[in-house]
């Protein structure tokens, strides 16, 4: 029994540690993106990437990673998600241009990947039942508190030190955690050697993805008519049609379509989907807000941004007891009305508009997504059969992810309508824009950008109040704990 309760003390501490570099690593560094800019003079495209490029990859092989590590074991898949993190971690911090930098970050997101994708399932296979409810809850806790104070974390060293120490505060934490999972954890549950791995579901979903980013890439340089990027859109269309004929036939799929025959199921997911593309490019905005056009230094953006971020992890849990009492739909679409309040009321940004405003339409948005998103997470897993949960969670959290993923390139497009690529290139690297003029153009897209992203939340609303209740269900807080845990490292990290 010694034994037994020192691994599990093991698991938890080691999977806490990738929880909290993962979460850290991804609100981190939002915040330094326009010293990255200047550092290293990256382009406009390359700054998007950076952001996009280690979403896209994180969540793009969350599910194939799951897949995987239940066939070939999840202590050798975890253990490489370590030592690629922070390899990749040195490489983003030594960086020289921002083609290096984007690439360095797209590696960290494959150890990203392996890390999220098995820390969960190895705290279930080491904690007993009784306890994992609160392992998960402590392990969930620590991440969104390392994004709660990522942009913080990030301004000091930013401010005071060099954007590269953002990368390398991970060096020893990640050499330490590398080593303590190389030595000390070992498989406890055989792996199904015989299961069946969805290739082709892994390999045209990212694709898909990649090619739309890829076509939102061209149009904010302004090759609205070239023929690649006609060429990128109509490949995006036709991959995704491809994965839903791949899907709709494969015997084991990565994601079960069947399951969007449940009504609560696809609206909760589509509502959400929308959410998260309204709402995920949050940060990325703003940041450029508050540093290039109101020239504040990095610490007082990310004191700034703080709201943001706090309000959802406030929130939350309040959310899933109201839920419980009055019902999940009334409470997510509560939320959902509070960020379209919120993302209407940020339309109407401007240079002077003094700061306690926007502190509290801050507080509403993110109060807003913490009404809705834990909720919505229980009435979407509630509606589903108890032995597809895991499918289902994995579907959501694909979901989730790919509206994060999407809403920076969504929001560079509509930017891109008010401003040229120039005016934009020359303010992402802080040089002289033209003043008044430019300034105006930021805004007006700003506007267009939270215009948007209501009309989005608009119809979250609608499907939200329109998908019905949940069946009567009594969902455990470990499961709930653990579709959230998922969710940490990469989403609300890569943006908020």
């Amino acid at each position: 029994m010694r034994r037994g309760l020192s691994y599990k003390w093991v698991v938890l501490i080691n999977t806490t540690v990738g929880v909290v570099m993962s979460s850290l690593d991804g609100s981190i560094l939002t915040i330094s993106l326009p010293n990255i800019t200047r550092s290293i003079n990256a382009s406009v495209v390359e700054v998007m990437w950076v952001v996009m490029g280690y979403s896209l990859i994180t969540t793009s092989l969350i599910l194939p990673i799951a897949r995987l590590a239940d066939m070939k074991g999840r202590v050798r898949l975890y253990n490489l998600g370590f030592a690629i993190f922070t390899l990749a971690s040195a490489l983003c911090g030594f960086a020289q241009t921002g083609a290096q930098l984007v690439v360095f970050r797209l590696v960290q997101g494959v150890g990203s990947a392996l890390l999220i994708s098995n820390s969960t399932a190895l705290i279930i296979d080491a904690v007993p039942d009784r306890e994992r409810g609160a392992a998960l809850g402590f392990n969930m806790m620590a991440g969104t508190t390392a994004f709660v104070t990522g942009t913080v974390v990030g301004g000091v060293i930013t401010q005071f030190l060099s954007w590269r120490y953002i990368f390398f505060l991970n060096l020893p934490l990640g050499a330490f955690a590398t080593t303590w999972a190389y030595l000390r954890l070992h498989e406890i549950v055989e792996p199904e050697r015989k299961a069946r791995f969805d290739l082709g579901g892994m390999l045209t979903f990212p694709l898909a993805i990649a090619s739309l980013l890829g076509g939102f890439t061209m149009l904010v340089m302004g090759n609205w008519e070239l023929p690649l990027t006609k060429l990128l859109f109509l490949a995006s269309g036709g991959l995704l049609l491809a994965f839903y004929l791949i899907e709709r036939h494969v015997a084991e799929p990565m994601m079960d379509l069947d399951l969007f025959r449940i009504r609560v199921f696809w609206a909760g997911n589509t509502s959400l989907f929308m959410s998260m593309l309204a709402r995920g490019a949050n940060q990325f905005v703003l940041t450029w807000y508050f540093q290039a056009l109101l020239q504040d230094p990095p610490l007082v953006a990310g004191l700034k941004l703080i709201p943001l971020s706090v309000a959802v992890a406030v929130v939350s849990p309040i959310a899933g007891r109201l839920g419980d009492r009055f019902g999940s739909r009334w409470v997510s679409t509560f939320g959902l009305c509070g960020s379209l309040v919120a993302q209407l009321w940020m339309a109407r940004l401007t240079t002077d508009m003094p700061y306690a405003y926007m502190f509290v339409a801050m507080l509403v948005l993110g109060a807003g997504h913490g009404f809705f998103q834990t909720p919505n997470t229980v009435a979407v897993m509630s509606a589903v059969p108890a032995n597809r949960r895991g499918v289902a969670a994995g579907s959501r959290n694909l979901l989730f992810n790919t509206g994060q993923t999407m809403a920076v390139g969504v929001a560079m497009v509509i930017l891109a309508t008010t401003m040229s690529y120039k005016a934009l290139v020359a303010m992402f690297a802080g040089q002289d824009t033209g003043g008044a003029i430019v300034t105006s153009a930021f805004v007006d897209g700003l506007h267009h950008v939270y215009f948007v992203a209501a009309v989005l939340t608009g119809g979250a609303v609608v499907l939200s109040a329109l998908r019905g209740s949940e069946p009567a269900r009594r969902v455990t807080i470990e499961l709930t704990a653990e579709e959230q845990l998922e969710e940490v490292p990469a989403t609300e990290a890569a943006l908020a």
